[in-house]
């Protein structure tokens, strides 16, 4: 998936391995947006204003493939949001969902310039 442009895009990462149904993965995906925007408020996190304002609250829903390329993903997403500052958080399965005990999920972050992440996720496909 190409993500050139200057666009500012909310992404989401989906383990597709898990099977998970489409509304647990709304569910899923709707509580890290909620975590997501919290922090984003409380950090005062300018490109917030700029994605919703301006950019009509992009998102992009990957899929991954894998526990062990989630895991990839999201420490090189960890340090580049150190060096940028952009949110980023991990939502786990609970009870309801019939997986593994406080299996990662979904991860969102962002809102971040497309180009500023596309040699990370280029690769994923669209979910």
């Amino acid at each position: 998936m190409s993500l050139e442009g200057n666009n500012v895009v909310m992404i989401y990462l989906v383990r597709s391995d898990l099977k998970m149904s489409k509304g647990q993965i709304a569910g899923k995906v709707a509580d890290v947006t909620q975590f997501v925007i919290e922090e984003c408020i409380q950090r005062k996190y300018i490109p917030y204003i700029t994605w919703k304002k301006f950019h009509a609250s992009q998102k992009i829903i990957l899929k991954v493939n894998s526990h062990k390329e989630f895991y990839d993903l999201y420490s090189k997403l960890v340090d580049l949001s150190h060096e940028l500052s952009f949110p980023i958080k991990i939502v786990k399965d609970d009870q309801k969902i019939k997986t593994i005990e406080s299996t990662p999920t979904v991860l969102a972050f962002g809102p971040i310039k497309r180009n500023t992440i596309e040699h990370l996720v280029a690769v994923l496909k669209l979910l």
